[in-house]
């Protein structure tokens, strides 16, 4: 296996893992992949069970439905096929548990091998098995036995990974790295993880397993440079003891729901499309962190059907307000960045600015210096561009490509104490999902990835949704919520860590859509204007009805159906 170069390495870092034998799951065995190609982490240590009887989605008592039902799962996943791990074990001191002589066949370790684990000096130990009594082992890695936990753990146990969300039809499939404890007040959360909930219990498992294969590294990122202080000081997570399996009535009724998804999901997906406007509010962006305030919207009026205005920035500059956004008509199914002055609550002045021949959205805006800078989403470019204004808001040159061989979506800046941040998604890799954050000391610098892209992975509070801004010394960002819409509103979240080698945000707000207008479906921008703030909105439209929403409709569907 080849290794990783890794720069400014403090310390080495020594892992063990708990497992059942050489046979490993796929994204068990991409896991240990991933930690062992930096040349600082190295695998020290393997315990070994041989009991596979409590892996994920197995029981005890299972209903004998449930056990088919699981079966064909396993059978489809390709996160869940076993495979030969033993090269990776190669030169690896190893430790073979004893059953235990109780009824619940866990494996228990003797003093003898505890005292092996403790001469290690290990920095942690991931535990893939819950068939070990853990017990004493739990104090010996410096930074304690990790864990992964799979669904809701205030409501699921593990024997049904992502069958619940899909029964009861929530929105939200979860994943958790925790460091285990012996009890008090539950497990502390190292890494997390929310994606929409698919009505295929298949695709929910495949796509988390995925994404969470790389967390044990991200962590690994923070042992090096020092920014694990006290895992004591993390959240916690108090997960479900009691077992809940489905019951063979539960499993017969279960394709019938999946059925009902997605015939739902599909009607949606072919007869609406979205249908979006940009306003004004006179209240400056702050007063949006106001949960109970009603906003009054100035759209656009007299809106044509034969396209739609989204993603608005804005600047006022020589006493006169100037908004940029995506310009979309339906017959032309490219976006293109328009541009209107706003004074005295009307539009005057539209025009298209910047055009090319590939889709162009969110003009994000940016004033630096004595220059003004416009950096659209040019994902079909693979490239983060930067255009420079030459008059504005009229003639716009590409002035540099900040970013090559990148899709970014929705790119967003901010300088926070004097260092670029550029905030947005990939078009390759869970653009609404996963958050990745580039940074660079000089705008027109080296653009570096952040050590721990995916910064964040959360379908509720990622994608980016306008401009970050300051208030009572804080620092806010407003985010997407696709979890139970695609752009359905808009979270806002403020950031409480944002640096080259760390990121956490909370969330704070969550806007609705605007209930009091036409477009009243959804929301997904919120950008500062000077005291104003610019908004977006959406109806969703029935296509039937208007030709030219109907053929960019079709032709994004086929699309989407030749991409799969």
């Amino acid at each position: 296996m080849t290794k990783n170069k890794v720069e400014n390495s403090s310390r080495h870092i020594g892992f063990g893992i708990i497992c059942e034998d050489s046979w490993l799951y796929a994204w068990q065995k991409t896991t240990l992949e991933k930690l062992m190609s930096e040349n600082d982490v190295e695998l020290k240590l393997v315990v070994f069970h041989n009991n596979r009887e409590n892996e994920i989605g197995k029981t005890g008592n299972p209903s004998w439905l449930w056990k088919y039902h699981r079966s064909r799962v396993l059978k489809k996943s390709s996160t869940l096929k076993l495979q030969d791990s033993k090269t990776l074990f190669e030169g690896v001191h190893k430790i073979q548990s004893k059953v235990a002589e109780s009824h619940n066949t866990k494996g228990v370790l003797e003093d003898a091998d505890l005292q092996k684990i403790a001469e290690a000096g290990l920095d942690f130990i991931i535990n893939f098995s819950s068939a070990v009594d853990l017990g004493r082992l739990l104090s010996i890695p410096r930074y304690g036995v990790w864990a992964y936990h799979f669904g809701n753990p205030e409501k699921h146990t593990q024997e049904a990974p992502f069958f619940w969300e899909i029964y009861h039809q929530r929105f939200i499939s979860s994943a958790y790295l925790l460091c285990l404890s012996d009890g008090g007040i539950g497990e502390e959360l190292l890494c997390q993880g929310h994606l929409k909930a698919n009505s295929s219990q298949r695709k929910n498992i495949d796509n988390l397993l995925g994404e969470c294969t790389s967390w044990p590294l991200k962590m690994c990122v923070d042992l090096r440079n020092g920014q694990i202080k006290n895992l004591g000081d993390s959240n916690h997570i108090v997960r479900r003891k009691v077992s809940i399996v489905p019951s063979n009535l539960q499993i017969v009724l279960f394709p019938i729901i999946q059925f009902k998804l997605r015939l739902k999901q599909a009607f949606k997906l072919l007869f609406y499309t979205d249908y979006w406007n940009i306003g004004v509010v006179h209240a400056p962006i702050s007063e949006f962190l106001n949960a109970g305030k009603k906003h009054e919207v100035n759209w656009f009026p007299n809106m044509p059907k034969n396209k739609f205005m989204a993603d608005p920035f804005g600047l006022f500059l020589e006493d006169r307000f100037h908004i940029i956004y995506e310009d979309l008509k339906f017959e032309e199914g490219i976006g293109k960045t328009a541009s209107f002055l706003y004074k005295e609550g009307e539009y005057t002045e539209n025009k298209i600015v910047i055009d090319e021949e590939f889709h162009m959205s969110y003009p994000f805006l940016l004033q630096h210096k004595d220059d003004i800078y416009c950096i659209p989403e040019t994902y079909q470019a693979k490239q983060v561009r930067l255009y420079k204004s030459r008059k504005f808001p009229s003639h716009w040159e590409l002035e540099k490509v900040l970013i090559e061989d990148y899709a970014g979506i929705d790119s967003t800046l901010f300088n926070y104490k004097g260092t670029w941040y550029l905030f947005s998604t990939d078009k390759d890799n869970g653009p609404h999902y996963n958050l990745n954050i580039h940074f660079a000391d000089d705008l027109f610098g080296v653009w570096e990835p952040h050590p721990k892209n995916p910064v964040k992975t959360d379908i509720r509070s990622v994608r980016p949704a306008g401009t970050l801004f300051e208030e009572a010394g804080e620092l806010f960002r407003p985010s997407m919520d696709y979890s139970e819409k695609i752009e359905g509103r808009i979270t806002i979240n403020k950031i409480r860590i944002l640096s080259k080698l760390d990121f956490l945000e909370e969330v704070q707000q969550v806007l609705q859509p605007f209930q009091n207008s036409y477009f009243s479906d959804k929301t997904h921008t919120l950008s500062k204007m000077g005291q104003y703030t610019l908004v977006d909105g959406a109806k969703e439209l029935f296509i039937l009805g208007n030709f030219g929403a109907f053929k960019y409709k079709m032709k994004r569907v086929l699309n989407k159906l030749r991409n799969k």
